[in-house]
């Protein structure tokens, strides 16, 4: 993918972000979505526990909040995708 190309700013599915080596982190509410779990619920969870799920830490980054892709795709028993 070239950096002229714009297909990574639109909307993408679970699938597809977790199958792109490229990308690192999401949002929580991308997060929520890639583990099928409403917005609000992960939302609170995060506030009372600073993880999204078991195993799977929200990061501060400045003012956002983002989650690794390496942990969700571990609790979900996902490999690590690979560079072509």
């Amino acid at each position: 993918m070239t950096n002229t190309d714009t297909r990574k700013h639109t909307t993408r599915t679970p699938a597809e972000i977790l199958a792109d080596p490229d990308i690192v982190t999401v949002s929580v509410s991308q997060a929520s979505t890639i583990l099928g779990v409403a917005r609000s619920t992960a939302h609170a969870h995060y506030k009372r526990t600073g993880e999204l799920a078991p195993n799977v830490p929200v990061l501060k980054v400045g003012k956002r909040s983002v989650v690794s892709l390496a942990h969700l795709r571990a609790v979900l028993g996902l490999p690590e995708p690979v560079k072509a």
